[in-house]
């Protein structure tokens, strides 16, 4: 049998004690829920219609428009699914910040930003397959 060139002691294995890429890639969304859910308790009487339309404009019409957008462009398979994928995320803390900066709007986009975070669970699969299927 020919020998790859690598064996099996070079191979690097983590060791369980080092933190997992998952548990990194999950502080960011947990750090935004944490966020959100913290303004979100305050004062959201009179903001549900604000805080679904901010919502549904975020997971839903501009991911829509991205794929709409690189259909007319005719962008390669790959383009349009990295554009429709990141047209697809949810409100992020900048928007929150800013929010907070100006004093305006602050329990609607806090409110956004915790149930954008929530539902990208069900949608980005969604839009995931979407993009799946470019061609």
């Amino acid at each position: 049998m020919a020998s790859s060139g690598a064996s099996r002691e070079s191979a690097s294995i983590p060791s369980s004690t080092e933190p997992s890429s998952y548990s990194r890639k999950q502080v960011s969304p947990a750090a935004l829920t944490a966020l959100g859910i913290n303004r979100f308790r305050f004062e959201i009487r009179g903001e549900k219609l604000s805080i679904t339309v901010m919502s549904a404009l975020k997971l839903l019409a501009m991911p829509a428009t991205a794929f709409l957008l690189a259909k007319l462009l005719d962008l390669p398979p790959v383009a349009a699914g990295v554009i429709v994928l990141f047209a697809a995320m949810p409100t992020g803390a900048n928007a929150y910040i800013f929010t907070v900066q100006y004093q305006r709007l602050v329990n609607p986009v806090s409110g956004a930003v915790a149930l954008g975070t929530l539902l990208v669970e069900v949608t980005l699969p969604v839009v995931v397959m979407v993009v799946a299927r470019l061609k």
